[in-house]
């Protein structure tokens, strides 16, 4: 379904734009409590605004080049990184040029953004051809300044561009013709916007994106694309919970924006009600974890009741791979069947479903495999991620048994995460868990030159793998040295995949500037 929405006041007042809030690290401290990744797109902040989104939130956009002067005077102190943006072809009016935008671009941006929804005739309004012939004015500001490129932010459009007998509704149909005309540009990641009101439908749109082999920066999304008077809190709520526990686990995904902070196009949409105080949406948005959360409790083995073929094995559910699921036969009932090597405490577990998921299903837990005990019954589930809270189960074993199928195929599982009170949960060399004390450590991050590497415990490393956002190996290393030289990476998101001396696998993300 294609959004269609009017041009906002946030991008006509004064010439100025609307702000967003943007990804970014203020130290490796705050790395570890908030996402790198997510930010926020909306303008008029308060000061007050930025304090309350800042411990949840690391980058913000206004769809300008220059920061509102509330938020400018708080941001640098609240580790939120600004990013500015050259909307269209003007700058205040008049046609941009690089001294110009130069001139606006605070100290310490890094990235620049490129045309919000050229392919919109009532957005930024420029065929592929005139975004590539206006390009070089952001590279000689990205070369001035020691910027980052962001793509144009291409949506589907139903009002949309055309040139030479081509309508470009689609953004890799737009893409595919900016590149063409642009072939030699400097483009280092690649945004886009969607108002999906579903996560398998996030997914899809990101996948098409990923043949540029490019990080991809999602600069709006929320759920838009749905008959106003069935847009509820609760429905922004689920698609929220269920869009940003898929955008922190994808590797493709650079950064992310929800739209917005305060706006009437879409209900139920805000972040923010009065000055510094959090909506309920806004209360989620700000707590949600980041990436895959301290406390994990890893498997020795899993196995499954059956399975649909051979590419969706029931491993395919604890491999930490939010793009590998597990999908059983064409039945009721089924189980999928985790053995953590030894007795475990159980406090909490997170569901990744696919769109074949379970409405009705038991958690159970066991000393042996044999005896089971229900620690939690759901009944009318809605899919997409449960996160069931404040268990209290013990056992060798946890097992998910679906009852009931939502749709005439199996039961289909993204990833189930178990997560156990540190305090009891038992380590063992067969048990690989992830609490503060064996988290794989990495500094400094952000890191430009080196990166060193250490397990919070102590134990020494045989074997590292780092692979970039498109799941492509690109740096490996045997043996004890901890340092490693990341000079000729790119920039962008990297995944670090670790083997200790005693056969644990730790994983951990840094970004190379």
């Amino acid at each position: 379904m294609v959004r269609s929405r009017r041009i906002p006041e946030k991008f006509v007042r004064a010439g100025f734009g609307a702000l967003v809030l943007l990804l970014g690290f203020a130290g490796a401290a705050q790395a570890q409590t908030k996402s790198p990744k997510r930010g926020l797109a909306y303008g008029y902040h308060s000061a007050a605004d930025m304090q309350v989104l800042a411990p949840g939130v690391s980058w913000w956009y206004n769809w300008y080049s220059r920061p509102d002067a509330d938020a400018a005077a708080v941001y640098p102190g609240l580790g939120v990184d600004y990013v500015p943006m050259q909307w269209g072809r003007d700058l205040d009016g008049s046609p941009v040029t690089a001294d110009r935008l130069a001139a606006n671009i605070p100290a310490g941006a890094k990235y620049l953004l490129g045309f919000n929804e050229p392919n919109f005739r009532y957005q930024a309004n420029l065929t592929p051809t005139q975004a590539a012939a206006l390009w070089p004015v952001l590279q000689e500001v990205a070369r001035r300044k020691n910027l980052k490129l962001v793509s144009p932010a291409v949506n589907y459009c139903g009002d949309c561009v055309a040139e030479n007998g081509t309508t470009y509704y689609s953004p890799t149909q737009y893409l595919d013709a900016f590149f063409a005309a642009c072939p030699t540009c400097q483009v280092d990641y690649i945004a886009v916007h969607t108002y999906v009101c579903e996560e398998r439908w996030l997914r899809d749109k990101i996948a098409e994106l990923k043949k540029y082999n490019k990080p991809i920066w999602l600069t709006e999304f929320a759920c838009g694309d749905m008959p106003a008077t069935q847009i509820s809190l609760a429905v922004q709520q689920k698609y929220l919970l269920d869009a940003v526990n898929y955008l922190e686990k994808e590797p493709a995904i650079f950064r992310y924006a929800w739209f917005s902070g305060r706006n009437n196009e879409i209900p139920n949409i805000n972040l923010l009600g009065a000055s510094g105080q959090l909506t309920p949406l806004g209360q989620q948005y700000v707590s949600l974890p980041v990436g895959w959360e301290p406390g994990r409790l890893t498997p020795v083995a899993t196995r499954a009741s059956s399975q649909e073929s051979n590419a969706t094995g029931a491993a395919n559910a604890t491999d930490t791979n939010i793009n590998t699921r597990w999908a059983s036969a064409f039945a009721d009932p089924q189980y999928l069947q985790l053995d953590f090597g030894s007795t475990q405490n159980f406090t909490r577990v997170q569901l990744s479903w696919e769109a074949a998921f379970a409405p009705d299903y038991q958690l159970q837990t066991s000393p042996d495999g044999l005896t089971w005990t229900t620690i939690r019954t759901v009944v009318n589930g809605d899919g997409g991620v449960d996160n069931l809270t404040g268990l209290s189960g013990r056992g060798r074993y946890l097992r998910l048994l679906g009852t009931r199928r939502a749709t005439a195929y199996g039961y289909s599982l993204y990833e189930i995460e178990v997560f156990g009170s540190a305090a009891s949960a038992l380590k063992t060399a067969a048990v690989a868990t992830t609490g503060p004390a064996e988290t794989l450590q990495l500094y400094p991050n952000p890191a430009e030159t080196a990166l060193h590497v250490a397990v919070g415990d102590g134990t020494g490393l045989r074997h590292l793998t780092i692979t970039n956002a498109l799941g492509r190996t690109v740096l490996t290393r045997s043996g004890p040295d901890a340092e490693l030289n990341i000079v000729t990476l790119p920039a962008g998101l990297y995944v670090v995949r670790a083997t200790t001396t005693d056969g644990r696998q730790l994983t951990q993300r840094f970004v190379k500037r």
